[in-house]
């Protein structure tokens, strides 16, 4: 039973993403149906011409991707007709390049989005998503409608519309701290359980360790579990990071915040001027090329910040390779109340110029529902990344599994609850126990159900005023979040003058606007 239930840890994992609860999530409004499954328009699918589809997903891939997914490949010809191709946007540059996509008219089919942080409300308002109707849905991925719940449908919907098909996984998307367990012995620091344990670990590593830093250049990893988590609040979703905030902790508090003019705000500010005068991270660490886990694993960074299916992934591989450095993790607010993630925060979407939606609908389709497929592309070739254990469990080949990570390549677009396997596991980590009864507990007591968790702000009618806030974030709000200002108050207040000439009051009030009517139609 116990691996069974310790098997769950490592089943998803996200980018910036998310755990597993079996906590519902709030549907939209019911204002709006959902897509529902019927038994099909009457058309039948055409299949008789190959085609060659593209798609583009989210990460920095892994080594044996073409492998895999030539073995998807062959798969879908058999099904459909069709192969794949996959590319990649890593986590540095995808910001950037995401929209580019798009208003450069590149031809590619299927894409990896997310509401609120993956590209979807954005791109979808400005109509770079094709239209998903419950015809197109039935006709081209009747597996995907008998296997999707109607709230996910229903959050997916943007002016009644849906572009995206969403993932069908229950997930946290909190975030706690990976550390170094020896350092911690080392210094006599027994546990860390809020901020001012974690900074005393912090001042142990400057003080005495010349070869590693406490965040190395994860500098502004801390903005999340400092600045909103630890308050229990949450970004709103769909609006300009990090700029508008709603308290998900009390459920009957429905009014949305500006971030930067918050007392928090400044408070937080001098926090991370503090700590970044103290040495806890490199004065490059907004240019810096690493990813959050990197200098961790490599021994240079003596914690690293992400959700906890990420960080309890990670440690355990540094425990395979230096189990003399005890790798665990830590939560800096254990009391708090956090959010279920709604089905939308992850999903894939059709090109609105895609040559062939509907071989794309039909791959997605095989993708979410076709275990072969499912199981190819979310843990790798059987034999060479990984061992079936019976129709639900999965050991990975050491030699070959960091070829393709099982859970890591972007497949949580098609999470699905039904085919997904969890790992097997012979000797457990102790991480991973740690890992199984953090998420017991949140399931069973620090669960909040707030009426905004599942809602999706969309841009349309201020997306200049949005447009102009996302650059300032950058010029000015993320030198503030890594402490590389002169004069905090100075530079709070420039950041907030500018937000205010840019517009972030309407961008404010319009948010609230959409809040009231979404709270109305439920």
């Amino acid at each position: 039973m116990k691996k069974r239930l310790l098997a769950l840890v490592l089943t998803i994992l996200a980018t910036i993403m998310l755990f597993s609860g079996c906590m519902p999530v709030v549907n939209a409004p019911t204002g709006e149906t959902a897509p529902t499954a019927t038994a099909g328009s009457g058309t039948k699918p055409e299949t008789d011409k190959k085609v060659e589809l593209k798609m583009y997903l989210l990460g920095d891939g892994a080594a044996d991707v073409e492998l895999v997914y030539g073995e998807i490949s062959k798969v879908l010809e058999q099904t459909i007709n069709a192969t794949i191709k996959v590319d990649f946007l890593s986590w540095a540059e995808h910001e950037t390049k995401y929209p580019l996509l798009f208003s450069s008219g590149e031809d590619f089919d299927l894409i990896f989005t997310a509401a609120g942080w993956g590209h979807y409300e954005q791109t979808a308002t400005k109509k770079g998503f094709y239209e998903l109707t419950s015809d197109f849905l039935n006709t081209y991925a009747p597996d995907i409608m008998k296997t999707i719940p109607d709230a996910a449908w229903s959050q997916a919907k943007i002016n009644g519309k849906v572009f995206m098909v969403p993932n069908y996984s229950n997930e946290y998307g909190y975030d706690v701290i990976g550390v170094r367990g020896d350092l911690m012995e080392k210094y006599g620091i027994s546990k860390i359980e809020n901020k001012a344990d974690l900074e005393a670990y912090y001042d142990k590593i400057i003080a005495n360790e010349k070869d590693i830093t406490p965040l190395a250049t994860q500098g502004i990893g801390l903005q999340y579990p400092y600045l909103f988590q630890s308050r229990g609040w949450q970004v709103l979703r769909g609006t300009p990071l990090p700029l508008i905030l709603y308290e998900t902790a009390n459920p009957d508090n429905t009014t949305v915040v500006s971030t930067v003019e918050s007392p928090e705000f400044r408070e937080y500010a001098h926090k991370m001027k503090e700590m970044a005068d103290k040495g806890f991270w490199s004065r490059d660490s907004l240019s810096a090329s690493d990813t959050r886990n990197d200098l961790w694993v490599l021994g240079k960074a003596a914690s690293m910040v992400w959700n906890i299916n990420n960080v309890s992934h990670y440690a355990q591989q540094i425990n395979k390779e230096h189990p003399e450095w005890k790798a665990s993790f830590v939560d800096i607010a254990p009391t708090v109340k956090r959010p279920v993630n709604p089905y939308t925060n992850n999903g894939v979407a059709i090109n609105a110029i895609s040559k062939n939606p509907e071989r794309a609908m039909m791959a997605l389709n095989q993708f979410m529902t076709n275990k072969t497929v499912y199981d190819l592309a979310a843990y790798g070739i059987e034999g060479t990344h990984y061992k079936a254990v019976g129709d639900d469990k999965y050991a990975p080949i050491d030699e070959n599994a960091g070829r393709f990570p099982a859970m890591t390549v972007c497949n949580w677009g098609w999470n699905n609850e039904n085919l997904k396997r969890t790992i097997y596991v012979e000797n457990p980590d102790p991480v991973i126990l740690k890992a199984e009864e953090s998420i017991d507990k949140w399931s069973k007591e620090l669960t909040s159900f707030h009426p905004l968790d599942a809602f999706s702000f969309s841009e349309e009618k201020v997306k200049n005023e949005v447009a102009v806030l996302s650059t300032l974030t950058t010029q000015y709000l993320d030198p503030i979040s890594v402490g590389i200002v002169a004069d905090v108050d100075k530079a709070v207040d420039e950041l907030i003058a500018k937000m205010k000439e840019a517009g972030i009051d309407k961008v404010v009030q319009d948010a609230q606007r959409q809040v009231n009517e979404y709270l109305a139609n439920q």
